[in-house]
């Protein structure tokens, strides 16, 4: 199954890139999963993880393609981990870490290993770009950004304290925002 989802999301990110980069953007949702299959041995969980950013950046990939390609399970863990694009990014960002500190705890990996993914981007693209790395986001503001980093480790604290990829993801947000 992990195989099938990191095959259906090679092709569902063809042609994307990690923001101001020419990075393929498939290289972050394999990190995701890789991040995620050293917290559980869950195949659903490793797949979805695999596959959190098809529903939302994806064009034509729904919750119900997932649930028919894979298992409603994973499609469900997948919906869970998507923003809804139509809100503004504060109104996103909020839901999310409201979301998250709520989610079951597999959904609550995913989460996890995206930002922790995300803040090992930043922490190599800062000390080459300078503060000219925060034009490459919607949203350009740094501490705004440190706001929703700092809010998701606060949701995720008491359930994932002492995890080493929680542990990491902390000292990256001490050490790039403060």
């Amino acid at each position: 199954m992990i195989n099938k989802a990191i095959e259906f999301a090679t092709k569902a990110h063809e042609g994307q890139y990690r923001k101001g980069t020419k990075r393929p953007y498939i290289v972050h949702p394999i990190e995701v999963g890789d991040i995620v299959a050293a917290m559980t041995k869950d195949e659903e969980v490793i797949s979805a993880a695999v596959l959190h950013d098809t529903i939302e950046d994806c064009a034509g990939v729904t919750q119900e393609i997932l649930a028919k390609e894979f298992t409603p399970r994973v499609a469900d863990m997948v919906a869970q981990e998507s923003e809804d694009k139509s809100k503004t990014w504060m109104e996103r960002k909020e839901a999310t870490i409201r979301r998250i500190k709520e989610a079951p705890r597999e959904v609550q990996m995913i989460g996890l290993a995206d930002k922790l993914s995300n803040m090992r981007d930043i922490d190599r693209d800062y000390p080459v770009l300078g503060d000219e790395l925060w034009n490459r986001f919607r949203m350009k503001d740094k501490n705004m950004i440190g706001w929703y980093y700092k809010g998701i480790r606060d949701a995720l604290k008491e359930e994932f304290e002492g995890i080493p990829a929680f542990e990491e993801y902390c000292r990256l947000i001490n050490k790039n925002f403060g």
